[in-house]
């Protein structure tokens, strides 16, 4: 389960967009809202003494976002995660989780997510779209699968929303964005493709390495991984809000517990659809 949800967060960093530099904005109307649905499929495999151990997992959250005030060059937000959803393989044991169903939510899985579930969050983003306060995290709720989720890293669906384009774009503008997140490192280099009315088509690619260490029933695991990642999203020009992404992720390393070293490897896709309410 742990090495399931580290790339599942993994991928919620990749899959969101925050553009760090100059002569960009993002346009959003006060009062509007939007809602996020963003599913993540992983595949990863692991060599324990020999043996390939393999795991699959699919993931699907929705978050509604509501634009209520703009400021001084900024967003304030509030962000809703309504429902998770969680379909995973491991060891020959299948694992099921619906946030709507009150006797999963009730259970192991879902006694950390009951704090985040339909709970509003205040978000607030600058106007290139990142992320300049977040709710202060309660560490004594954010344990199990929540704490792995890690919903914050997204700014609970902001950053998979928008992408401040540069202002007046054009086919072949180049930029690059480098960031260090919680042990994530990555550069990612945009590419637009295509401008059609008010639709640009944005294609990326980018490296990234990562290193995490989490308590797994009372034993310490680190895994140091590395890889790549590409993909494409359509962006409303006017107002930087992205209409649909798609991320592939493909990464290798090594899981440490126990004093030893396993390696593996995972292919990670992510798709996110935006649509205003």
């Amino acid at each position: 389960m742990k090495k399931i949800t580290l790339f599942f967060s993994v991928a919620i960093c990749i899959s969101t967009v925050a553009v760090s530099q100059t002569n960009v904005s993002l346009k959003l109307a006060k009062g509007q809202k939007y809602v996020v649905d963003n599913k993540i499929s992983t595949t990863t495999s692991t060599q324990v003494q020999g043996q390939s151990m393999d795991t699959k997992s699919d993931v699907a959250s929705v978050y509604n976002i509501e634009v209520k005030d703009e400021g001084n060059n900024s967003y304030n937000l509030t962000n809703t995660i309504t429902n998770v959803k969680m379909n995973m393989s491991m060891m020959g044991r299948d694992i099921n989780f619906d946030s709507d169903n009150k006797q999963d939510l009730d259970g192991e899985m879902g006694s950390s997510l009951k704090d985040y579930i339909n709970q509003p969050k205040d978000v607030v983003i600058d106007d290139a779209g990142n992320i300049i306060t977040k709710p202060s995290a309660d560490t004594s709720a954010e344990s199990g699968i929540a704490k792995q989720l890690d919903f914050d890293a997204s700014g609970y669906g902001a950053q998979m929303a928008f992408l401040a384009l540069p202002q007046n774009p054009k086919v072949g503008s180049t930029w690059t964005d480098s960031t260090n997140n919680s042990g994530t490192d990555k550069s990612t280099t945009y590419t637009i493709k295509d401008i059609t009315g008010n639709v640009a088509t944005v294609s990326f690619t980018g490296i990234l390495s990562i290193q995490k260490t989490m308590q797994n029933q009372g034993m310490e695991v680190s895994t140091k991984t590395s890889g790549k990642f590409s993909g494409e999203e359509k962006v409303d020009v006017s107002t930087g809000v992205i209409q649909t992404n798609t991320t592939t992720i493909e990464s290798s390393g090594t899981v440490t517990a126990m004093g030893q070293d396993f390696p593996t490897s995972a292919k990670i896709t992510s798709t996110t659809s935006v649509k205003a309410l």
